[in-house]
């Protein structure tokens, strides 16, 4: 079982950016009003990265693609039903059930970022898009904002415990593996990962362009003071 380059540089980038992001956001929105402003920046981050992961997903390299990790539901049960044992996975890329459960992550904090656009607190600060909307609409928006939150939470908290189990119980370091982008497989790889860095630079660009311009050409923020 030899290592081999199997995380491109911008797939383990974007892994360490989106956890500042997200911790980023969970200080401020517990830090009070003084920091909102630093808060909706960090939205602004999320946004942005998960637009670049998507198109990463896309166009990437081999297992950055979704068409390599995303597998059979079945499969990821399988897979699941095997998490007790001590037999390591080991497998190039994400596992069955690790490729869900991106795809998941990724979803949730999509619609964190999203409704985060269009929220109000009533009191100090909206959203760059809360005048697109009507009250009403803000409202049930703000309430999947906080309770998405919530779950967001959970699933952290979860992937933390999966990512911990796998290195006491199955032997795999797969933290080590996001930060060297070296990754222990069971069999040979046909040809090792090599970043296309003029591809990221533009998907990179694209991404941060995209969410500088939602921003600049959206309604005036409401400053409710």
């Amino acid at each position: 079982m030899d290592k081999y380059p199997i995380w491109d540089f911008p797939t383990r980038l974007f892994h360490w950016a989106l956890l500042i992001s997200l911790s980023g956001s969970w200080i401020t929105a517990e830090a009070g009003f003084d920091w909102t402003q630093v808060h909706i920046y960090f939205g602004y981050t999320a946004l942005g990265l998960i637009l670049f992961r998507i198109i990463w997903g896309i166009c990437g390299t081999p297992y950055a693609r979704f068409t390599t990790f995303i597998k059979s539901p079945l499969k990821a049960l399988k897979e699941l039903g095997q998490l007790a044992s001590a037999k390591p996975t080991l497998s190039p890329g994400h596992s069955a059930t690790g490729g869900w459960a991106t795809v998941v992550l990724l979803l949730l904090i999509a619609i964190q970022a999203t409704t985060g656009l269009f929220v109000s607190d009533d009191i100090f600060y909206a959203g760059p898009y809360n005048p697109v909307v009507s009250s009403d609409l803000a409202g049930r928006l703000a309430y999947i904002h906080h309770l998405n939150f919530s779950v967001l939470q959970g699933f952290v908290a979860l992937h933390i415990f999966i990512i911990a189990w796998y290195q006491l119980r199955k032997g795999e370091n797969l933290t080590a593996a996001m930060l060297t982008g070296n990754k222990r497989v069971d069999g040979p790889v046909p040809q090792p990962v090599i970043t296309p860095w003029l591809r990221f630079v533009l998907v990179a660009a694209f991404a941060a362009l995209s969410i500088t311009l939602l921003v600049w050409f959206a309604p005036e923020p409401v400053y409710l003071y």
